[in-house]
């Protein structure tokens, strides 16, 4: 191989690099429940729904290879009928610490709402001012959610247009008779979700996921203290926010998302400190009290 040859090679991998996409998501399909149908299918499904996630460009911003946000998407298929499928669909990503190995969870959602129509060998078009496709919409959405969070932890209210794309998906779903995107059919469907990061009432939410990550876990590469403490100043917050919209789909997954760490950080924190985080939790999360009753100890 000539030495131009080779220069050309490492140009155009450097090239590719500075443009790769923003998205790095793994598929994992659960067919336990589903008997008796080709098996086949849904290893190409999977393979199909990698393809139209991480190949496609979802912002106008420059990503290189280390800045693509790690996710992943659980299919738990329930049924299967022919080309109609059901289940659940479990999303998570996460986000680097800055100057740390550490990546801490962005998101975890479960959503019980998952139905589609896949055929073998289909192509996926898709088209985000249609809705033609239960499936890829649902799937556009949370890739926008995701963008979303993680635009908002870099950038305060960085995510907004991302959250405006989720929100007009669901808004031409409104037109289906597909379920999950309906408002007022349940607290915790995709309409609840983006209806959360998009109420004026929530809007502090979007800046302790700001604050939380760039001046909390961000910070503590320099300063575990300072880091803590920036966390826990705006902890107060969370609860205010409960008492304006109880039960509120987005506030209850990010405290969700980020309990174990939270417990982590604050073990060795002051018994005042343990206290006031945990009478938070408690506020937030009653169901889930056991899980942090450590800070008391």
């Amino acid at each position: 191989m000539s030495l131009r040859s080779i220069i050309l090679g490492c140009f155009f991998i450097c090239l590719s690099s500075l443009n790769a996409q923003e998205i790095k998501c793994h598929i994992q399909m659960n067919t336990e429940k589903i008997e008796g149908t080709n098996k086949d299918i849904y290893n190409e499904l999977s393979n199909d729904l990698t393809e139209f996630i991480n190949s496609r460009k979802w912002t106008d911003a420059t990503f290189t290879e280390d800045e693509r946000i790690e996710c992943t998407f659980i299919f738990t298929l329930e049924s299967a009928a022919g080309e109609n499928y059901s289940g659940k669909l479990q999303i998570q990503a996460s986000r680097p610490v800055y100057n740390s190995g550490y990546s801490t969870t962005l998101f975890n959602f479960m959503d019980n709402n998952l139905q589609f129509t896949y055929t073998q060998y289909q192509r996926f078009e898709f088209d985000e001012n249609v809705y033609e496709s239960n499936l890829l919409s649902t799937i556009a959405y949370y890739v926008n959610i995701i963008l979303g969070l993680n635009f908002d932890s870099f950038s305060r209210y960085g995510g907004t247009k991302y959250f405006e794309k989720a929100e007009l998906i669901c808004a031409l779903a409104q037109t289906s008779d597909d379920i999950g995107w309906k408002a007022f059919d349940s607290d915790r469907n995709r309409y609840a979700l983006v209806s959360n990061y998009m109420d004026d009432r929530l809007k502090k939410l979007r800046d302790i996921n700001y604050e939380y990550h760039r001046f909390g876990l961000d910070e503590m590469v320099n300063s575990t203290e300072k880091g803590r403490t920036n966390i826990y100043n705006n902890l107060p917050y969370l609860r205010d926010m409960n008492r304006a919209v109880p039960y509120s789909v987005a506030l209850q997954n990010f405290v969700e998302s980020k309990l174990n760490e939270l417990l982590d950080m604050f073990q060795p924190a002051t018994a005042k400190e343990k206290k006031d985080v945990y009478d938070i939790l408690q506020s937030i999360l009653p169901t889930e009290s056991s899980k942090f009753k450590e800070l008391l100890n």
